[in-house]
């Protein structure tokens, strides 16, 4: 971790300058500060992602990006000023890259070491819009999640090949 004046660290997650007690974590007896409550939860989920093993370093340390594209469905179409709220509180998200809306799917492209699809679902939640509630769409996001997990998993092992 760069240390800046004794006073900042560098959030390990999106690599931004912080307030050493902001957000603060111990992990491995390390101390880490994080810019956002997302990146400590992205951290504490899968560590080893940003901080890497003995003889291997961590995605993040690399320089890497997991960009994934998604459709997330919502219950009803957004009007203009509901698609304006979305945009702006996903726009202040770590690792969104776009985001585009149509009715009621929004388009979303995202770095997965940053986000993942249910902090998304998550914020376009308590942005009080409400997610498609069909089975086949409870199901399909209960199948990305689980993908999400097993790719981030699969990342943090060691000696696992990693995608740039």
């Amino acid at each position: 971790m760069n240390k800046d004046n004794n006073t900042n660290l560098q959030c390990p997650v999106c690599h931004m300058m912080v307030n050493k007690d902001n957000f603060l974590l111990e992990y491995q007896q390390r101390a880490y500060a994080f810019c956002s409550q997302q990146c400590r939860e992205r951290f504490e989920s899968n560590p080893h992602l940003y901080v890497g093993m003995p003889g291997h370093p961590a995605p993040k340390q690399h320089g890497d990006e997991i960009i994934k594209k998604r459709i997330v469905k919502l219950n009803e179409p957004l009007t203009e000023n509901q698609s304006a709220v979305i945009v702006t509180d996903l726009g202040n998200m770590m690792g969104i890259k776009d985001i585009h809306i149509e009715s009621d799917r929004i388009h979303i492209t995202y770095d997965l070491l940053e986000a993942t699809v249910e902090q998304i679902e998550v914020a376009i939640e308590k942005a009080g819009e409400k997610l498609g509630n069909g089975l086949a769409e409870k199901l399909k996001r209960a199948f990305i999640h689980y993908l999400e997990e097993s790719e981030l998993d699969n990342l943090e092992s060691p000696g696992q090949p990693h995608r740039h």
